[in-house]
């Protein structure tokens, strides 16, 4: 019911991506023995959607999956747009913030996020198996953040 409010089809598919991201770092907190848990909802910080957060006991990283299936159109300022926003209340809160970005055609500069630890896959987001082989990857890439923070680090 909550999906069909929130946008049918699209708001079907990203809560796909947001179960996959979740059970991707599951797998890998587990497989690494690291004390970390995933959130099994999304939190709202101001008027900010988090799909998923990882919890050390005492801090919280906060990470959005942001979805983009079309090429080209107007709409790609907007995605650049919620992006950038979402790092920016997450950072302005205390929080670190991890976005993941899937987009088979986003131009953009990632420096301009200024955003430290991102995931951007380029690829398109109805390829599932395609997109969690490759998010398995990079979520690994990550691992000296993630074990640094198991032990309870920023």
């Amino acid at each position: 019911m909550l999906a069909r409010l929130e946008g049918s089809r699209r708001a079907l598919k990203g809560s796909k991506f947001e179960d996959i991201v979740r059970n991707e770092l599951r797998t890998l907190f587990a497989a690494h023995k690291l004390s970390l848990s995933v959130g099994d909802k999304e939190t709202r910080i101001n008027d900010e959607t988090y799909d998923v957060q990882v919890s050390n006991g005492k801090a919280t990283i906060l990470v959005p999956v942001k979805t983009r299936e079309t090429m080209g159109g107007g709409h790609a300022n907007l995605f650049t747009r919620d992006i950038f926003k979402s790092i920016s209340v997450a950072q302005g809160g205390g929080y670190l913030c991890v976005p993941i970005i899937i987009a088979e055609s986003w131009a953009e500069d990632l420096k301009s996020l200024k955003c430290e630890h991102l995931i951007y896959l380029q690829t398109n987001p109805n390829q599932t198996d395609e997109v969690q082989k490759l998010l398995a990857e990079q979520l690994t890439k990550l691992l000296p953040l993630w074990k640094k923070f198991a032990k309870g680090q920023p």
